[in-house]
């Protein structure tokens, strides 16, 4: 009987492997982080946190009037989204040197995986920061309820 050997794999096959494997998990990290933040040309800062039976979700949004910002609710996603102008130096003559802050169109998907009440949800816009309340509706599922049991009475 003939004895089949395979080739030993060289350090550079190795390699290449590994690097498509690399490339793979980033093209997947990718899509996920685009997925999850929306679409626009830059994203808001958000915290979401529970306080007294609220969810709160943060968004800093500096510089952007309340009347330039949307907050609504579907399919368990809350979007939230906006558009900062664009600056304009303060006399024609300047020009910029260095522009850092970001401008112009955002959405942010802020995905809510608890029961909430969302027709008693509010927003707010102070100091830069929109703030956005939902109470919480307390799950019943998972909750234990007693069925009595009917005893049969035989004759």
């Amino acid at each position: 009987m003939a004895v089949i050997r395979k080739p030993a794999r060289t350090t550079h096959l190795d390699l290449a492997v590994l690097q498509r494997e690399v490339n793979l998990l980033l093209e997947r990290l990718a899509d996920f982080d685009r997925s999850s933040t929306g679409e626009g040309e830059w994203i808001p800062g958000v915290d979401v946190y529970e306080c007294r039976g609220r969810l709160v979700i943060a968004a800093e949004v500096p510089g952007i009037a309340a009347d330039s910002l949307r907050v609504s609710f579907r399919d368990r996603h809350l979007v939230i989204t906006g558009e900062r102008r664009e600056r304009r130096p303060p006399a024609s003559t300047a020009s910029f040197h260095c522009m850092e802050r970001p401008q112009g169109r955002f959405t942010r998907i802020i995905h809510i995986d608890v029961a909430v009440d969302i027709q008693l949800a509010e927003s707010h816009l102070a100091g830069g920061v929109l703030t956005v309340t939902i109470p919480r509706v307390k799950d019943r599922r998972g909750r234990e309820i007693i069925i009595p049991v009917q005893r049969e009475e035989t004759s």
